[in-house]
């Protein structure tokens, strides 16, 4: 009986850790980054070939999560624009119908072909955004992203006036808590005169008042 260790190419290690990895994850449901960096670890795999790898499946997830916006936004202009379309289908009928009534029953002639014909054309290229949608998504994108590049601005022009005209209204505050300042000083300057007047005027009268009684 043959001991020697089975030996595997290169395509059959990544075979088998990619089943194993399958098999861990439905055992586990879930494997966490160290779990993963631990298997790489042990299978012989680089720590940089296993973080190139993990940037690039990043990478194709959110490309795929962006096919997947595009792919619904443009449906739902398509339901848009076809429901768009049947009513201006309806409303076309309609009135080549009635232009149709009149000119064979008052007024004769054909006349009532080339509203017809413009009212095909009209259709036709409303059709044409029925069929190729994505037209209309990207106006809209453009739209949505002039309205943010507007917001922008508005916010930059708003934080602009913050500063300057802020920094003037502190300006003035801090000048109007200067003479507030000032004006009480002066009223205590003035208190305390009043005060040294009074007493002043009262020792003079206490003098007078002696000298009287000597």
């Amino acid at each position: 009986m043959d001991g020697s260790q089975p030996s595997y190419t290169q395509d059959e290690v990544n075979e088998i850790l990619k089943r194993a990895l399958t098999q861990e994850a439905n055992r586990e449901h879930v494997l966490s980054h160290d779990e993963l960096v631990e298997i790489a670890a042990e299978a012989g795999i680089e720590r940089a070939s296993l973080d190139r790898a993990m940037v690039e499946l990043a990478r194709e997830h959110t490309r795929a999560i962006a096919r997947q916006d595009e792919a619904a936004e443009i449906a739902a202009e398509r339901q848009v624009q076809l429901k768009r379309f049947g009513a201006s289908v309806a409303s076309h009928t309609v009135l080549n119908g009635f232009l149709y009534l009149v000119c064979t029953r008052f007024t004769g002639g054909t006349w009532f072909v080339w509203p017809l014909v413009g009212s095909g054309v009209l259709l036709a290229l409303q059709l044409r955004h029925v069929i190729f949608p994505y037209d209309k998504v990207l106006r809209r994108r453009k739209r949505a992203e002039r309205q943010r590049e507007r917001e922008r601005k508005r916010a930059e022009r708003d934080a602009w006036k913050h500063r300057i005209f802020g920094r003037a209204q502190d300006t003035s505050e801090a000048v109007k808590r200067f003479e507030t300042v000032v004006q009480a000083g002066v009223s205590a300057l003035l208190t305390v005169a009043e005060r040294k007047l009074a007493e002043h005027k009262a020792r003079e009268d206490a003098a007078r008042g002696r000298r009287r009684g000597s």
